[in-house]
């Protein structure tokens, strides 16, 4: 078989765990019998049968009025600020927009749900493709899974009545034991037993952390705009 994205032809091949390779299309493990391998001995490019079958163009929710086009590597631009869905650079197979500097790994353009129900949370978690407040507020939300900090750029999952959010890769992760949800809810349980002043004490912690992961992203978002405007001027400079 022949693909578009590689000039040596492929053969259906069981890849056992014990020699688990990278898909070589959206980045993921690869094992099994349903997967593609260059029959070339010494290429490692393999792909699963459903990379395989990758339409070369995608109509994404995201930008109903244009289509984007699947290109095997990431073309070369001037200025690249990553997937628009996720902030990560691409690897291997992407969908380009090429006018509008809009690119999607492969995973985030074909097989992403809009909605998603997690055990640990009573409301569904809808896909937002968009920030979900004014960009001029200054909300910040912290994905509930981890615990870092969610781009106001990049696609999240949102919980609009709870306010709750994830990162596009940590929704389907599960909770454990020592997850930040539960351990808020065992939090809620040993404060109701505290009296005031302790409660008091509790509440200056939180705030002094909470403060803290402020002062950081605001001084990231310094370095950025630093960075920017420098890369501005050296790209119109006079001579």
């Amino acid at each position: 078989m022949k693909h578009f994205s590689h000039p040596h032809g492929l053969e259906l091949s069981k890849i056992q765990e014990t020699n688990e390779k990278i898909c070589s299309g959206c980045e993921n493990k690869l094992c099994g019998t349903a997967n593609y391998k260059c029959t070339k001995s010494n290429c490692e490019f393999s792909l699963h049968k459903s990379c395989f079958k990758l339409p070369r163009k995608v109509q994404h929710n995201s930008r109903p009025n244009h289509p984007v086009t699947l290109y095997p590597t990431l073309p070369e631009r001037r200025l690249y600020f990553g997937c628009n869905a996720c902030g990560e650079e691409p690897k291997f197979f992407v969908y380009e927009w090429l006018e509008c500097n809009f690119s999607l790994h492969a995973k985030w353009a074909t097989s992403w749900v809009e909605s998603v129900t997690r055990e640990d949370h009573q409301h569904s978690l809808a896909l937002q493709y968009q920030w979900p407040f004014p960009i001029d507020d200054s909300v910040y939300i912290f994905c509930k899974v981890c615990d870092g900090l969610c781009n106001d750029s990049k696609w999240l999952y949102y919980c609009a009545e709870c306010k709750l959010g994830t990162h596009l890769k940590c929704v389907t992760v599960k909770m454990e034991n020592s997850s930040s949800l539960k351990n808020e809810e065992k939090e809620d349980e040993e404060e109701e037993q505290l009296n005031n002043e302790e409660r008091l004490m509790m509440a200056t912690i939180r705030a002094q952390g909470h403060q803290a992961r402020l002062n950081f992203q605001a001084q990231m978002a310094y370095q950025n705009a630093q960075f920017f405007n420098n890369m501005w001027r050296s790209s119109h400079r006079y001579y």
